[in-house]
């Protein structure tokens, strides 16, 4: 059974191949396309599947996308009613919505009824066989977060922008299926909230939750601001919650996210993302509170309601690592799983596995890695380095000690392994890694390298069975979901990855998901003690995560990093 799975016209496009029951392949357009974010259809990701099997689309035996169109025209009449005052600024500006944006994908509704036809234009099928499935976003959420853990049951809350109509979901997994408990529908969403705040603090449409949730850290999330904007929102019984949507904006315009009222309360909208005052940071902190306060409410009637010991996540807000590890550390729920690929990328694996066990039910497999993209071999690399006309050197098994005594030293490396990662962290495989333990580190990744603000943080990559020794918990975090406190006594160790509020997104590796990265984190530790390095992503600011050899070379050449080892290969400039 080959089952495709792909989401479009939205952002973050991305396909999926599942072959008998297992994900084999998937891979995010943008990655291909290098346009950050990407929308549209995804052929180049299609592609890459197909390629990758040695199949085409012939061979497909179902196509699964990630909407139900049928389901978004049906609620057109409700939007009229209930927005009529509104509908002339949303028919105004509707032309000029991007794909990307919030309300771009209302002008490819249609487009979607065309897609079967599409695929069978795009790759010049000859005997197509495949039965393509519009199935719920929301539900395509829950499958690839419950199908592919290791829960026979399990709570769900899947929280995002916006579905079809439906915002947030909670429901209950059980087997092969996935039965609703509760919606939270539009206008109502925590996700397009976090945005449209990040959007008045100045951060840009998409990239603006990830920044702000950095931001956060600086301001009080328990002072004024917080108590005003605690008002606003309403924490229902059944789970649910819903807010005054006269301070928002966002479900009607491309504009601005928030509407006068909320600036006349919290401030005028800033042009820039940069130079923020006390009471700007104390608006991120206090939208981060809110996010954290609506997701353990829901986290706990689901508990209520379900009596799991199980919580499966996903959607965009199931990104927000810190209100993860709140859920992590509260002892709610015995274990977590959460779709590394959580935001609409996921979807593509999701409506693959949706279809698979919930409508065809065939049997699961838990997913083992986030490691589903393309690998170079050395020619590829060798080819890439040698058009540069870069110096290089094939080093073999001691690109282990080269590296770790280069960080030791402080250089910066860039780290390129294996097949890429799904998602939109980079987890040891295309990744830029540093020394955390020196203490201007930090600024030079920003500043040198990624070409970013300079409050951002950055992540620690652990061994697994260090992490507690470092950090406030043992619990594994293979996929950099999760936010912990570094420790009290090495904060002043490590000072680089420790955040302002003594905080670090964590990456625990164990040897069965990522051997190369297990072994240089050893290295490391017999040279300096510890096996914890800074680990971001390798692309600098505006691009996606590099992909091909090609893609790496370029940023190593582009960006002030010391060194490049590409598979066995020591590249320098």
């Amino acid at each position: 059974m080959k089952i495709l799975g792909f989401n479009s016209y939205g952002h973050d496009s991305a396909a999926a191949l599942i072959i008998n029951n297992e994900i084999v392949f998937a891979v995010e357009e943008e990655r291909l396309n290098r346009k950050k974010h990407a929308g549209g259809f995804p052929e180049t990701a299609i592609r890459a599947c197909l390629d990758y099997e040695k199949i085409t689309i012939d061979d497909l035996d179902h196509v699964a996308f990630f909407w139900n169109p049928t389901i978004s025209l049906s609620k057109i009449p409700v939007y009229l009613l209930k927005f009529w005052d509104k509908v002339p600024i949303l028919l105004r500006e509707q032309r000029s919505f991007e794909v990307e944006e919030n309300l771009g994908m209302l002008n490819y509704l249609l487009d979607m009824y065309k897609l079967p036809k599409k695929l069978k234009g795009s790759f010049q099928a000859q005997n197509p066989k495949f039965k393509f499935h519009f199935l719920e976003h929301h539900l395509c959420h829950a499958a690839s977060a419950f199908f592919p853990s290791p829960f026979e049951e399990s709570a769900i809350l899947t929280i995002d922008g916006a579905g079809e109509w439906a915002t947030t979901l909670l429901a209950e997994g059980k087997g092969n299926n996935i039965r609703k408990i509760q919606t939270v529908n539009t206008p109502y969403s925590l996700g397009a909230f976090y945005q449209a705040v990040s959007i008045h603090l100045g951060f840009k449409l998409i990239e603006g939750p990830g920044k702000m949730m950095g931001l956060a850290s600086y301001g009080n999330p328990d002072g004024k601001v917080y108590e005003q904007m605690k008002k606003l929102f309403r924490l229902k019984e059944n789970g649910g919650f819903d807010f005054d949507m006269s301070y928002f904006s966002y479900h009607y315009t491309r504009k601005s996210g928030v509407s006068e009222k909320f600036t006349k309360l919290f401030g005028e909208s800033k042009k820039e993302g940069k130079d923020w005052t006390e009471h700007e940071l104390e608006v991120a902190a206090a939208a981060q509170h809110i996010v954290e306060d609506v997701v353990m409410h829901m986290a706990k009637h689901l508990k209520k309601v379900t009596k799991s010991n199980y919580l499966c996540m996903a959607g965009g807000v199931a990104l927000n690592s810190v209100t993860n590890g709140i859920i992590a550390k509260s002892g709610l729920f015995k274990d977590i799983f959460i779709q590394p690929a959580a935001g609409d990328s996921g979807t593509a694996i999701g409506a693959a596995l949706l279809l698979n066990h919930q409508k065809l039910n065939q049997s699961r497999k838990t997913q083992e890695t986030a490691f589903l993209g393309p690998k170079y071999d050395n020619e590829t690399c060798l080819k890439a380095i040698e058009k540069a006309g870069l110096p290089y050197r094939i080093a073999g098994d001691e690109i282990y000690n080269f590296t770790a005594e280069k960080l030791m030293q402080n250089k910066i490396i860039a780290w390129f392994q294996g097949r890429m990662e799904f998602g939109p962290r980079a987890l040891g495989n295309r990744s830029i890694l540093a020394n955390p333990m020196d203490k201007d580190m930090k600024d030079i990744l920003n500043k040198r390298v990624k070409f970013r603000e300079a409050f951002r943080p950055f992540a620690a990559i652990v061994t697994e069975e260090d992490c507690e020794t470092f950090f406030d918990h043992d619990y594994p975090n293979p996929y950099m979901l999760l936010v912990y406190n570094v420790r009290e006594k090495y904060r002043s160790i490590m000072p680089s990855l420790t955040h302002v509020d003594g905080t670090v997104r964590i990456q625990t590796v164990n040897e069965n998901e990522n051997a190369p990265m297990k072994k240089l984190l050893k290295t490391f530790e017999t040279l300096s003690g510890y096996p914890v390095l800074i680990n971001t992503s390798f692309n600098i600011k505006g691009e996606p995560i590099v992909c091909t050899p090609q893609d790496a070379v370029r940023s190593f050449a582009n960006a002030d990093m010391d060194y490049l080892i590409l598979n066995d290969i020591i590249v320098w400039k």
